[in-house]
């Protein structure tokens, strides 16, 4: 089950990849919520348009966002590697709004009227 969990997060980091376009990453906010030497991959979304989106997930449901990051940080704590979704966002009013997940059974996400503008690896 592990395997393939694995194996469907790999494919789909190969996929976001291939569909981000060339944008820089939005940075992350400091102080890092992850130690330095995490494994960290990074997703970007912003608004289309001047619509209202929508964003669920990470206990941040039906919010409209102007923008949104979401970064996958796995970082052991002691011999447990501990798989981290992190997610720091901007309301249509400018308001900043966060959230986590270290369930990875539990993580999902929706967006409506965003697309993906950049994703990879930050340069922390």
């Amino acid at each position: 089950m592990r395997a393939r969990l694995f194996a469907f997060l790999a494919a789909f980091l190969t996929v976001a990849d291939a569909f981000a376009q060339t944008k820089q990453l939005a940075s992350i906010p400091t102080p890092l919520p992850f130690p330095q030497g995490a494994s960290v991959f990074q997703w970007d979304y912003e608004c289309i348009g001047q619509k209202g989106c929508g964003f669920s997930g990470f206990g941040l449901e039906r919010l409209t966002l102007r923008s949104a990051s979401i970064v996958l940080a796995r970082f052991k704590v002691g011999e447990i590697e501990m798989p981290t979704y992190f997610i720091w966002g901007t309301l249509i009013d400018g308001s900043p709004v966060a959230g986590m997940d270290q369930n990875e059974f539990s993580f999902r996400f929706n967006t409506v009227n965003m697309r993906l503008i950049a994703a990879g690896p930050p340069g922390l």
